[in-house]
């Protein structure tokens, strides 16, 4: 029996997680919770779950949570640590939306804990601090959930990067594949929401529909697996039934195909490298019509081109990135600035970021975030 904590519970990420906990109760035990501000539904599964150890990132939440449950509730990045440094925690699912989830990531590695990570702006802000990090504490270890380095992670299943030719990242293109880029100026947010694939939250949902988060991605995949950015490529593949592939030297191309069901991803970290029954569809292969697979436009996917600049780049770059795409992509779903103006911003950001003398450090990663939240706030008020 393994106690998990589970760190953005609320979500699509923690809804899946709960149902593999739920499909093996012999196996998972939901020890610990947290939550940004959906205290009701956190109440919900701490009752159904008999959670010991519960957390909200609201202050105003953990104290509803706190008055609803009559108990003690942890709040804000505190709180989160120490649901990740808690010894009783076995297994870690990193779910929570943001840069947020870098400092319980750590606080987790330096515990020796495993870390099952959703959360890939932990990897593109501060990429090398969670290398550091994992060298110090060889106990721990990430095991990732995002669907395409899941994929990745099953395809080279321990084997040297030395082995690997090139990463190929798959994208479903999004629902602005096929538009032309004159027309990118009339996209509205419920544009932008109309995922074709995928059911996934607000933030993530506009980072696919601009690539920003297959850039994202490229970020984690050249952290995660050691692979320069060189041999890293992103395939537009609509069907999303291969969720990504490794050329290996000698020629081979394995990939891992699967139902767009993240409950597969999640107990594949959870369990590796046991593979349990899992209730959730099946691929049948003679029933696809076509896997079809295209290069994607850089030009009219700015924001893909930018992250693979910021990753290359490297120090601050990629923090600063992620931070302000953050507060652009916010600022987006107020209707504040138009979806064309991510890129434009980030540009601007990407091209004035400052370059840093050795190592990246955690401070420069926390410094070099706020300070691009400051930089894409001002950007919008002079835009908006």
């Amino acid at each position: 029996m393994r106690k998990v904590c589970l760190l953005g519970a609320t979500g699509s990420i923690g809804d899946s997680t709960i149902d593999v906990i739920r499909q093996h109760p012999e196996r998972f035990s939901l020890y610990a919770v947290a939550a940004h501000s959906n205290w009701k539904k956190v109440a919900e599964i701490a009752s159904k779950f008999q959670v010991t150890q519960l957390c909200m990132y609201e202050s105003s939440a953990a104290k509803n949570l706190s008055e609803a449950l009559g108990r003690p509730v942890l709040s804000g990045i505190d709180g989160l640590k120490e649901l990740a440094l808690d010894p009783n925690t076995d297994l870690v699912v990193n779910a929570v939306m943001g840069s947020v989830g870098c400092l319980p990531t750590l606080a987790a590695i330096a515990a020796g804990k495993q870390v099952a990570l959703a959360n890939k702006e932990t990897m593109v802000m501060a990429g090398p601090v969670i290398q550091d990090a994992l060298a110090k504490n060889p106990k721990a270890f990430i095991t990732p959930i995002d669907s395409e380095h899941n994929a990745i992670f099953q395809c080279l299943a321990g084997r040297s990067s030395d082995e690997v030719e090139c990463l190929q990242i798959t994208a479903s293109g999004g629902p602005f594949r096929e538009w032309p880029k004159e027309k990118f100026d009339t996209i509205t947010v419920r544009d932008a929401l109309n995922h074709p694939v995928w059911s996934m939250g607000k933030k993530i949902t506009i980072d696919s529909a601009s690539m920003m988060n297959k850039g994202l991605e490229v970020i984690e995949a050249h952290f995660l697996f050691g692979i320069p950015y060189e041999q890293i490529k992103v395939v537009v593949h609509p069907q999303s039934m291969v969720h990504s592939l490794v050329q290996f030297r000698d020629g081979s191309l394995m990939a891992q195909l699967g139902a767009p069901d993240m409950r597969i991803p999640i107990q594949v970290a959870m369990t590796w490298p046991e593979r349990l029954n899992l209730k959730t569809d099946r691929l049948d292969l003679p029933s696809l019509a076509k896997l079809t697979f295209f290069s994607p436009d850089f030009e009219k996917f700015r924001c893909l081109a930018l992250a693979y600049e910021a990753g290359k780049k490297g120090g601050v770059v990629p923090a600063m990135m992620n931070a302000a795409n953050e507060i652009l992509v916010a600022s987006f779903l107020e209707e504040k600035i138009r979806f064309v103006d991510i890129p434009l911003c980030l540009e601007e950001i990407v091209a004035k970021a400052p370059s840093i003398q050795g190592r990246l450090t955690l401070d420069d990663a926390l410094s070099a975030d706020k300070e691009a939240r400051i930089l894409a706030e001002e950007w919008i008020k002079r835009h908006s």
